[in-house]
């Protein structure tokens, strides 16, 4: 018995990393049912090496011992067993103990109060069986597993549907009898309907005899047996090699480490699952985790397990095999077990093939590359010189400058002279000096893109506009580089637009000012009318004797302010006559408003149309061309008299409105008209686009570009009420 104990506790010491929390070493010990050789163990402790966290930062020491062979067990084992156990690892006590196997757990729950006291037990690979007949302490946690014998049984009538009877084959050891119990119970519940034969406790000769004269029409279940009626210790997986290959028919069974041994398979855990579903219940343990706060999996999942080298032997259909069953020993086809190498091989011809055609052309492509590097370069080269691009590079830590004149001189580029920007700086137009400092200096500093345009003085005395744009390298962090384009062109260009685009705006008002002209003459007549009067009148007094001095003195007066008044619509039409640049200034919107309408009085009342002011109350001013807002005003005031053309006189309203919002002023112009077709609203400020006969279309796009020059908004929309609305917008005075 001594002998046995010291057998039984042969130990295989395993360290690993692990990550936890505490600093202090951790202990796990691993105490298994059978001996160490049992396949099961094997890849029971392969799946629980698997399952090991990454990112460790201490180790963890795990221990492993083996209770041998089931005939071992009894009173006096297992108390030499524990003493042995506590003594050996009294000066590194284990923090928690890993039981693998129903036999594994037993002892530990019979002597772990002598051996570890306290430590909790984590189970892996017990039947739920034994589990329901064991009273289990909190500290005592695992995943129970299911070995499924219904399943397998259930499976090979799947897969022999014409089999006649069902042969369980068992040994006779105490764990034989266990199972042949356990498999006898799941029989009689499944109710089959095939006769069923029990083998039990054969000797391993007689038993071979007997399962070679079996037909293919049965079928054989088996879970391997420790010891044959003989009294001959076996490892199962071996009685089960046996077995297969004595037998008739085919052979199933309990356990995943029995696949290989000549048996077609069964439903059933794996054994390396129990080991991962053990070691992750560990980790949590040593990280800190209480027993009850760890989430435990119901059972470790059963799967169909079969051996394709069997599948083919007995010939059982294809499609009778479940779908989610995990095929092993499968022959791959030639294109599976060689699909790399013959993927390989036809690359391998292919790039010979290309590499052929390559060599072939090759001398005419590098030709063609050639040239076309040459004709590209020769573009851009032409392309630099027409935009008269010159290249610069500023060392602002050291303040030297320089400047090539082309790209044409990259093939031999000239010896230049340095010089320091503040040098260069004297050949910019005084008004651009600062700015182009500032530019330059802040694209330096902060890493950002240099974008300037300014002017200079050229050798010959001539002012050019230029473009420059330019960034700190990469590769040199003191070096602020780039290209100088003379944009001197498209600057005359632009100011000849604005000259333009001032001109136009200025016909505009005059054309206006025409349309106006029949009101305008009414407007003069009236003062005219009024001086020829009292002028008249006057004569008729001196030729009289008793004159009164008063009344002459007061008809002169008369003639002085009629006088006034037409001087007065004068200088407004010659104001909007006069043509020049915008001058700016502080104005009151309401007064402007009013002066315009006065201004188109006459004109108004020819058309039959009733002006109506809404005038916001302290309005603030705004900063404008009187004249450029004025000739808006009286664009939009006329636009809208003509939208009411077919407009009954008595609804001929034109409402003026202002008002104040934010840091805007706003001016509303206001008709009862037809409205602007909804079609037509995104094109009402469109140059040379107009609804009318008689128009030329650019009205409205002048008023758009008066109003955008003064930052302000010019909109169009519909009133709800019928006729339209056009509103721009004014920065105040006094906003940025």
């Amino acid at each position: 018995m001594l002998a046995a104990v010291i057998v039984l506790a042969w130990g295989m010491s395993v360290s690993g990393a692990y990550a936890a929390a505490q600093t202090s070493e951790a202990k796990v010990l691993i105490v298994y049912s059978q001996n160490r050789l049992l396949p099961g163990n094997i890849d029971f402790d392969r799946g629980f090496n698997e399952a090991s966290k990454d990112g460790v930062t201490r180790d963890v020491h795990f221990f492993a011992e083996f209770l041998d062979s089931p005939e071992s067990a009894g009173d006096v084992f297992e108390s030499r067993t524990a003493a042995y156990l506590k003594e050996k690892y009294a000066g590194r006590p284990p923090q928690v103990i890993v039981g693998a196997g129903a036999g594994a757990l037993a002892f530990l729950l019979r002597r772990r109060a002598e051996m570890f006291p306290g430590v909790p037990i984590v189970y892996g690979g017990v039947d739920r069986r034994v589990l329901k007949t064991l009273a289990l302490p909190a500290d005592v946690i695992g995943v129970p597993v299911d070995y499924d014998i219904r399943g397998t049984i259930e499976l090979a009538r799947r897969l022999q549907p014409d089999a006649r009877r069902l042969v369980v084959v068992t040994g006779a050891s105490n764990w034989d009898h266990q199972r042949q119990m356990d498999i006898r119970a799941d029989l009689e519940n499944l109710r089959s309907g095939l006769p069923v034969e029990y083998l039990a406790g054969l000797p391993g000769s007689d038993l071979g005899a007997r399962l070679a004269k079996l037909t293919r029409d049965t079928i054989v279940f088996t879970p391997g047996y420790f010891a044959d009626g003989a009294g001959r210790s076996v490892n199962p997986r071996d009685s089960v090699t046996m077995m297969a290959g004595a037998s008739g028919a085919p052979l199933y069974v309990l356990y995943s480490s029995q696949i290989g041994t000549g048996a077609v398979g069964g439903r059933m855990p794996a054994f390396s699952q129990m080991g991962r579903a053990a070691r992750i219940i560990v980790d949590g343990l040593l990280e800190g985790a209480s027993a009850s706060s760890i989430a435990i999996p119901a059972a470790i999942p059963s799967q169909v397990q079969l051996d394709w080298r069997q599948v083919r032997k007995w010939n059982i259909a294809a499609d009778h095999i479940p779908p989610s069953a995990v095929i092993q020993f499968r022959e791959p086809t030639f294109w599976e077990a060689y699909h790399k190498q013959a993927i390989i091989a036809a690359a391998v011809m292919s790039a010979q093939a290309v590499l052929i055609g390559a060599l072939l052309f090759e001398r005419r492509r590098r030709r063609s590359t050639a040239a076309a590097l040459v004709e590209s370069e020769e573009r851009v080269r032409l392309a630099a010189d027409a935009a008269r691009l010159t290249t610069f590079s500023w060392d602002f830590a050291r303040d030297r400058s320089a400047a090539n004149a082309g790209l044409r001189e990259r093939a031999d580029p000239p010896q230049r002279t340095a010089e320091s920007f503040e040098h260069i700086l004297q050949t910019v137009h005084p008004a651009d000096r600062e700015r182009l400092g500032l530019a330059a200096h802040r694209a330096a500093a902060n890493h950002t893109e240099l974008d300037v345009e300014f002017r200079a003085r050229q050798p010959d005395g001539e002012i050019r506009w230029y473009a420059a744009r330019g960034q700190r390298t990469a590769t040199d962090s003191d070096t602020l580089t780039g290209v100088k384009m003379d944009i001197t062109a498209r600057k005359t260009a632009e100011l000849q637009a604005e000259a333009d685009r001032a001109a136009l705006t200025h016909l505009s008002r005059v054309a206006t000012m025409g349309q106006m002209s029949a009101a305008i003459a009414h407007q003069l007549n009236q003062p005219l009318a009024a001086i020829l009067g009292n002028a008249e009148t006057a004569r008729k007094m001196l030729g009289r004797k008793d004159a009164s001095i008063e009344d002459l003195r007061e008809i002169l007066d008369d003639i002085v302010a009629e006088d006034n008044r037409a001087a007065e619509v004068i200088r407004r039409l010659g104001a909007l006559y006069k043509r020049g640049e915008i001058e700016l200034s502080e104005l009151d919107l309401n007064d402007l408003v009013r002066e315009t309408l006065n201004l188109l009085r006459a004109e108004l009342t020819m058309r039959k149309v009733s002006p109506v002011l809404e005038l916001a109350a302290s309005l603030p001013a705004v900063r404008g061309s009187r004249v450029h807002l004025q000739q808006v005003l009286l664009n939009l005031v006329l636009n809208a008299t003509d939208a009411m053309t077919a407009v009954d006189p008595g609804r001929r309203t034109v409402v003026v409105r202002t008002s104040s919002e934010a840091e805007h002023a706003r001016v509303c112009i206001v008709d009862r008209g037809t409205g602007i077709a909804a079609g037509d609203l995104p094109r009402v400020f469109d140059a040379f686009w107009t609804t009318k006969a008689n128009g030329v279309g650019v009205g409205l796009a002048i008023c758009k570009a008066i109003i955008n020059s003064h930052r302000g908004t010019l909109a169009a929309e519909n009133n709800p009420e019928g006729g339209a609305a056009f509103c721009f917008t004014l920065p105040l005075a006094g906003s940025a």
